[in-house]
């Protein structure tokens, strides 16, 4: 551009001419365009940088939200699917609900079993209902734990005369000592003081009683068979010491079965 004085040649930001000193009017102009533009600049800077940080508080928020609700859904899942007693008790409340519903049907059935003295269809029933924490079958307490003790006793057995070592490797002797246990039980948990209840009790009366009776010499059918009892032998296993009734199993086991128990 040319001064307009002298008419040298003047660059736009030149202040003053540089030949004839008089002050050049584009100048100042071009100054004020350019310090309101560097002045819009900042503060749209400024205004973006603020939007861009709420912004990205604002993202992170959400990403974080959905992150902790990703995992609250995963976490969920996970326990319905893997956690033990989250099943356990879910599969207990469904078989509790359909026990209810079918009341009459399952009454009817643990009475015909009980008749029939079907005692492992009866244990197998109850585990399978879930009976023995139901409080409506109350009074067939002693029935039921009777049929664990015979069911027990029954499996030892027929592992003693197998030779089944069991999954943890069981010994014939072990067994023999497990049946000891549970014969040994029977005094305490089926005809003794454990229920602290009166003569008159259904836990013992009735047709009940009639079961216990007959289950209990049943049993001792079975172990003087396949021990080679005397029937005195097979009438003192109620009294005996869990130790020396296990010790008398286990030399009767070696007599009968060498091949077996002398493992």
């Amino acid at each position: 551009m040319k001064c307009g004085y002298c008419g040298s040649n003047l660059g736009i930001e030149d202040a003053v001419c540089p030949y004839c000193g008089r002050e050049n009017p584009e100048a100042a102009g071009h100054r004020a365009t350019l310090q309101s533009a560097r002045a819009e600049y900042e503060q749209t800077r400024a205004e973006t940088k603020i939007k861009s940080r709420s912004a990205g508080r604002v993202g992170r928020g959400i990403v974080i939200c959905l992150m902790v609700i990703a995992i609250l859904f995963m976490w969920g899942s996970i326990r319905r699917n893997s956690d033990f007693d989250y099943r356990y008790e879910k599969k207990r409340d469904t078989i509790a609900r359909e026990v209810e519903k079918n009341r009459e049907t399952v009454t009817a059935t643990l009475q015909e079993l009980e008749k029939n003295r079907a005692y492992m269809a009866l244990d197998c029933y109850v585990l399978t209902h879930r009976l023995r924490g139901d409080d409506t079958y109350l009074d067939y307490s002693r029935v039921f734990t009777a049929t664990i003790n015979h069911r027990e006793i029954f499996e030892d057995t027929l592992n003693v005369v197998s030779g089944y070592q069991g999954y943890d490797g069981e010994s014939q002797k072990e067994w023999c000592e497990d049946a000891a246990i549970y014969i040994s039980n029977w005094r305490e948990y089926v005809d003794g003081g454990f229920w602290r209840d009166s003569p008159t009790s259904p836990l013992h009366g009735g047709e009940h009683g009639a079961f216990l009776t007959d289950i209990k010499q049943d049993t001792q059918d079975m172990v003087q068979v396949y021990f080679g009892l005397t029937d005195e032998e097979a009438l003192s296993i109620w009294e005996m010491e869990k130790d020396a009734l296990s010790e008398m199993l286990y030399e009767r086991c070696r007599e009968l079965y060498p091949e077996e128990g002398g493992r």
